[in-house]
């Protein structure tokens, strides 16, 4: 039998931060097996992203379409449009999926090294729903 949680509202305030989590942070507390929980939106945003800019296209159990093709973005040729594929790859995944979130700005870097070993780091300046605050988020991709 299934049960209705009553709706909050819950906003970035210092009661808020104390009682209630936004979601999960994805990586495991150390010495136990439990996900550190998230507390602003800013911090759940940047782990919704991280989660799916590192998840690939077919990953998913009953959503194949959710995560990006930036793995196999890492084997093409590393021309003058690479980081315009990958630019639009986020863009339209992160617009599709996390649509609370805005991207500001998008910096990829590759050394001569990096693109050997088909790697990339990459740097996002997003800001969430109507706030003004610019946050960051940076995660290496490797195909």
């Amino acid at each position: 039998m299934s049960y209705i949680l009553p709706k909050r509202i819950v906003k970035d305030t210092d009661e808020a931060l104390d009682n209630y989590a936004y979601g999960l942070d994805y990586s495991v507390m150390i010495g136990s097996n439990m996900f550190k929980s998230t507390f602003t939106l800013a911090d759940a945003a940047r782990a919704n992203i991280r989660n799916l800019l590192q998840t690939r296209k077919g990953e998913r159990v009953m959503q194949p379409e959710f995560g990006t093709g930036l793995d196999e973005l890492l084997f093409e040729p590393m021309t003058g449009e690479f980081e315009t594929k990958v630019q639009k790859e986020i863009t339209n995944s992160v617009n599709y999926w996390l649509p609370y979130v805005t991207i500001e700005e998008i910096e990829i870097e590759m050394t001569d090294e990096m693109k050997d070993r088909n790697r990339a780091t990459l740097n996002l300046t997003f800001r969430v729903g109507e706030s003004i605050d610019l946050n960051q988020v940076s995660l290496s991709i490797q195909g």
